[in-house]
């Protein structure tokens, strides 16, 4: 697995293409970017607002936009205008697949140019970064790197939370006590909650303050997701817990499940250039989502619409795992 999903190369790309010249060259530079195995056209918008929308939700990672006089332009001489713009959210992705795109308009200049005995280049590219104007990279990685260490944090304090007191031997005293397994659940999950959100509020306040990540998103939102992300993650920790029995097979167990969900993050190499079954496992990958959320909070100032589809799913892995854990412990009790 590990094999398949930490690779840096970028294929399958999903790029728009707004082709606003109905000329043969013009037709020509796009059929070159559809046959390429590298890019997969994912939409073809026609006007400007549709470009701004697949960039900002996430649905594509280039778009070229090929001006409108690029044929004309080309047969009397001059260079033709042809706009890249990439997703600075996607810094890594952005950069090979903005390099990609480069390469293929250049193949174009080099054949036009010997087809018609041309003594200069016939394609001028421009290229512009959203959201990451400059292209840097703690812009980038420290959005990101906000959801790994949280799950390192809070695997961490909850993986040996049941585990260590039946090595101690005071889970017997625990489940001799007049309490419901609902109420040994939330004396687990609220101390880690607590630490968490104080950790990752800290973290988030150094990234801005520190480090001058741009936030421009919602702070409420911020709350909400970084909650969501915890109880996921602490629902992990915990069903970890109460199925070892003990606490060398809980660190086992949280260090099996923590470096792959780590490598298949999509914090450093694009989950669209995995292989499709290795992208079905990132599914329950807790820190794949708020990865999405953090950068989209940060360098986009994100809404509502765009962090539902990746909180949805966190809520759902939190449901399930604390509810795995809430019927380990009552099974104990009885």
């Amino acid at each position: 697995v590990f094999g398949y999903a930490a690779t840096f190369d970028v294929d399958r790309v999903p790029i728009a293409i707004m082709n606003e010249d109905q000329g043969l060259q013009g037709r020509e530079l796009e059929a070159r970017f559809t046959g390429s195995p590298v890019f997969e056209v994912a939409a073809l918008p026609a006007r400007e607002a549709e470009v701004r929308a697949l960039i900002e939700l996430g649905e594509v990672i280039l778009v070229l936009r090929i001006d409108q006089r690029f044929s004309a332009d080309l047969k009397a001489g001059n260079a033709g205008a042809v706009q890249i713009i990439v997703d600075g959210r996607l810094l890594n992705t952005a950069l090979v697949a903005q390099s990609y795109a480069t390469s293929v308009i250049a193949e174009f200049n080099q054949d036009y140019i010997a087809t018609n005995g041309l003594p200069r280049p016939t394609a001028l590219t421009v290229a512009r970064a959203w959201f990451n104007p400059n292209l840097l990279s703690h812009w980038y990685v420290i959005p990101g790197l906000l959801a790994k260490l949280l799950l390192i944090a809070t695997l961490a304090s909850t993986a040996l939370a049941v585990a260590q007191e039946r090595d101690f031997g005071t889970l017997e005293r625990l489940l001799t006590a007049p309490v419901a397994p609902w109420q040994i659940l939330i004396g687990k999950v609220v101390p880690a909650l607590v630490i968490g959100f104080v950790q990752g509020g800290v973290m988030a306040a150094m990234a801005i303050l520190w480090f001058d990540v741009p936030f421009r998103g919602s702070a409420l939102l911020l709350g909400v997701s970084l909650a969501t992300m915890l109880l996921a993650a602490i629902g992990i920790g915990l069903m970890i817990s109460s199925v070892a029995r003990t606490r060398a097979q809980a660190v086992a167990g949280m260090i099996l499940f923590l470096v792959p969900a780590v490598m298949l993050s999509g914090f450093a190499t694009p989950i669209a250039s995995m292989p499709a079954w290795v992208q079905a496992l990132t599914l329950m990958d807790p820190v794949r989502y708020f990865v999405v959320i953090a950068r989209g909070l940060f360098l986009r100032g994100s809404g509502w619409d765009f962090v539902w589809p990746q909180l949805w799913p966190l809520i759902l892995i939190a449901a399930t795992t604390l509810g795995i854990s809430h019927w380990k412990i009552r099974r104990r009790l009885d």
